[in-house]
């Protein structure tokens, strides 16, 4: 789809929402509408060789400002990661590398996680869980401040390579 495209079937959601009377359904509607935030970037970066069959898909990297209705007391960075099981049988956790870097292909975050999610065989999940960095103001240079930028921009590029992987019954592969 090209961006003119896009954003003419935007504004036709746009339009179509803002027609609605019920202020609930209104809600709704434009709740409904999917867009990128200001300073959100899905990143579909190559994925490095790896011998895992869960890979990760997208990460959606996004700016968070604070928002104490909904307990954000800080500004923060989230990077929501969406795999995909080519394993025969069901992954109810993995084991993996996260690394994110600015245009320049500097790492700004690079280190391992452990998430508990469950992806059936042959199907995309996207996380439940996210990674975020809150902004500390009496400490410059933290990886808020680091990622604020390059994400804001969209210039960031993540990478998520899964180490490990535990199935649904019991076993346990390691990649790479």
């Amino acid at each position: 789809m090209t961006a003119s495209a896009a954003a003419a079937d935007l504004a036709s959601e746009f339009r179509a929402c803002s027609a609605e009377t019920d202020s609930s359904k209104r809600l709704t509607c434009f709740d409904a509408i999917k867009i990128e935030p200001s300073g959100t970037a899905a990143q579909s970066v190559p994925r490095p060789q790896s011998t895992s069959p869960i890979t990760m898909t997208t990460v959606v990297l996004r700016t968070q400002a604070k928002d104490l209705q909904n307990h954000v007391f800080s500004p923060r960075i989230e990077a929501l990661p969406t795999f995909k099981n080519d394993a025969k049988k069901p992954v109810v956790a993995i084991e993996h590398t996260l690394v994110i870097a600015d245009a320049f292909g500097e790492k700004v975050i690079d280190g391992s996680s452990k998430l508990d999610i469950k992806i059936p065989p042959g199907k995309t999940v996207q996380s439940e869980t996210f990674y975020y960095w809150e902004d500390n103001q009496f400490l410059p240079g933290e990886p808020y401040d680091r990622l604020y930028g390059p994400i804001g921009t969209g210039m960031a590029k993540a990478t998520i390579t899964v180490t490990k992987a535990i199935f649904s019954d019991g076993s346990v592969e390691s990649y790479r």
